[in-house]
């Protein structure tokens, strides 16, 4: 083995049970291969440096060390005269989290915000509580430390629909050339497919699965083209609609997250410097100018810093809006609400928009040429990934297999659904349990997803909702940074929305009826649900019922600090990323997206805090070159 996988020695697992203790195991494992190479992954915490350097020494404040926050920490720093402050409220990525396949047992870790939604009876009716969880990252990295690792830019329509909305230089011309800066894909794609589409040489590696699950793609891309539906070698290459692979954040099986992949490179550098495991609790405004910010440090302590040039709020779509509005920028009336003293009427929180995902659909059948399932399973797994880099560890479940369909016209450029699959083989219950517990299934959802296992294999075909029309808010529940900001999805608020889902069922029929499927009796599964059961599970009711219990988040969250001209009275900042009538200020993060992507918003997210970068420079006359 050649090299450490992370310098974290903390653990993400938690439990008592055989799944939980074997990953100690493994853990133990990777430590030592750590100690061995005595390799530092990522910047030190120089909490202490910060502290004793004199106000105003810091030109730029980066609050948050995120996908955004990690890649503007890598371009501003590249300007040797600027000392820039990255303030991170978790830390170092785990080792776990450098297993593709351990993805979902990092939800409800110390590396997982572990927001949840505010129930409402339209959705998540089938999960613990009725609450759908929303999993954000909490490490250096933020969620590309726990996400699938998904390398998706979306469409040329989105991008040229913000610049519609009056949003200058954010048309997809304008943008296509930062989604090549963040990328490296291997020389040999960008040999076959050309540079237009695949950038090579940038900071994130992008690579396909060592492993995946072949059984379930050979299977599904059998079924495709027999329907005759578009097949791609590679999504990410103009064509917007059809089924295909797709790269993601990996290499030799280890997960790249963005901290690894921004940050490691230039870890060293003396005008870094990192605050990790700090809070930042609100702004520090003078009038309408952010000078600084108020941080609570790991051991308790609050300090102020101060900044020469600007703060920039790259906290995500959940932290950022609420630091906003702790800081006297939001909506008027709720500030009052909490006894905050108004500095900007802005409609901070508003416009949120996330992509919900159906986990009700299940496919079954009894594999009859699969090898019998060893009772060391884990450890052969375990085996082939610390000697190969391969096998079962290296992968997410087939998640790289996407699927994307318009359901009102075949003919449609652009889809409306994306698909997401993924393969639950028979009597292998720690998947299907570790399944049930990321989501947060109830106990009944829980009991069918693991009985029906113990039957069948399960193929679970996830339709994604592209383009909701339901919009959500987020909403303060105290004047306290510790308490959660109430997040109100919205989902299915828009008849539209549910229609669309129902017909993605035509395109699993359609499947259900090629002759791949019906030779190996892949048949579709109701489940049961209680208060379902008075519909037949045939009909449309029965559909809509089970959509409004297993719909969850597929953790996109975007737009509540929407990007729009001064004239959009419900935009937060501009097309520079400044947030309106505040000097000093930007927010460069997934919030400032005025529609959602049509498909994973990690790469968008990553080219905006390029752009952003690029913005900043340009302001304060310094040439970027792309």
């Amino acid at each position: 083995m050649n090299e450490c996988l992370s310098t974290s020695c903390h653990s993400s697992a938690s439990g008592s049970d055989n799944v939980s203790v074997f990953l100690l195991l493994i853990r133990s494992l990777l430590m030592a291969q750590c100690e061995l190479t005595n390799n530092q992954n990522y910047p030190a915490d120089r909490t202490a440096e910060a502290m004793e350097k004199a106000n105003g020494f810091f030109d730029f404040i980066i609050v948050g060390g995120g996908s955004s926050g990690s890649v503007l920490a890598r371009r501003l720093s590249d300007i040797s005269d600027w000392n820039i402050l990255l303030i991170e409220r978790g830390t170092d990525p785990s080792i776990n989290s450098d297993l593709p396949a351990l993805l979902l047992l990092l939800q409800s870790t110390e590396e997982d915000y572990n927001y949840k939604v505010k129930p409402n009876d339209r959705y998540c009716q089938g999960m613990r509580h009725k609450q759908c969880i929303w999993a954000k990252g909490k490490a250096l990295g933020g969620s590309s430390s726990i996400n699938a690792m998904l390398h998706v830019t979306g469409t040329d329509r989105d991008y040229d629909l913000w610049a519609a909305m009056g949003n200058k230089g954010w048309a997809y011309k304008d943008v296509r050339p930062y989604l090549r800066k963040i990328e490296n894909y291997h020389p040999d794609i960008v040999a076959k497919y050309g540079n237009e589409f695949y950038g090579t040489g940038g900071p994130l590696t992008l690579r396909s699965y060592n492993y995946s699950e072949s059984g379930l793609h050979d299977i599904l891309s059998s079924a495709v083209k027999e329907l005759d539906w578009p097949y791609m070698e590679l999504l990410n290459g103009g064509k917007y609609v059809g089924y295909g692979k797709v790269y993601g954040t990996i290499d030799r099986g280890i997960r790249q997250n963005v901290a690894r992949a921004y940050l490691t490179p230039i870890k060293d550098r003396k005008n870094l410097y990192v605050i990790k495991s700090a809070q930042v609790t609100s702004l520090l405004m003078k009038k309408n100018k952010a000078i600084g910010v108020r941080v609570t440090l790991k051991d308790g302590r609050k300090v102020k810093f101060e900044s020469k040039k600007e703060v920039i709020l790259s906290a995500g779509s959940i932290a950022t809006p609420q630091i906003l509005m702790l800081s006297g920028i939001g909506p008027k009336e709720e500030l009052k609400a909490q006894n905050i003293r108004v500095v900007a009427d802005l409609p901070v929180g508003k416009n949120l928009q996330d992509h919900v995902i159906w986990l009700g659909v299940y496919l079954t059948y009894v594999n009859q040429t699969a090898p019998q399932v060893s009772p060391h399973i884990l450890q052969d797994w375990a085996y082939e990934f610390l000697t190969r880099r391969s096998g079962e560890f290296a992968t997410a479940g087939g998640v790289d297999l996407l699927g994307f369909i318009n359901t009102k016209d075949s003919a449609a450029k652009y889809p409306n659904i994306e698909f997401h699959h993924s393969l639950m083989p028979r009597n292998q219950p720690f998947k299907a349990n570790a399944f049930s517990k990321a989501f947060n299934f109830d106990d009944n959802l829980t009991d069918e997803l693991n009985r029906i296992n113990q039957e069948s294999d399960i193929i679970m075909v996830c339709p994604v909702l592209l383009n909701p029309k339901s919009v959500g808010k987020l909403k303060l529940q105290t004047s306290k940074v510790n308490d959660h900001i109430e997040i109100h999805a919205n989902y299915f608020d828009k008849r539209e929305d549910i229609d669309v889902m129902l017909e993605s069922l035509n395109s699993v029929r359609a499947l259900l009826n090629t002759t791949t499927f019906k030779k190996l009796g892949i048949k579709l599964r109701p489940l049961n649900i209680p208060k379902c059961a008075k519909y037949n599970t045939e009909s449309n009711e029965y559909w809509e019922c089970n959509l409004r219990h297993t719909s969850a988040s597929v953790y996109h969250p975007v737009g509540t600090c929407k990007m729009g001209p001064a004239d959009d009275k419900t935009a937060v900042v501009d097309s520079s990323l400044k947030v309106h009538g505040i000097k000093n200020l930007r927010v460069i993060d997934a919030s400032i997206m005025p529609i959602i992507t049509s498909g994973n918003t990690h790469a968008p997210t990553l080219m905006i805090a390029e752009k952003g970068s690029s913005l900043i420079k340009e302001e304060w006359h310094i040439k970027d070159e792309l």
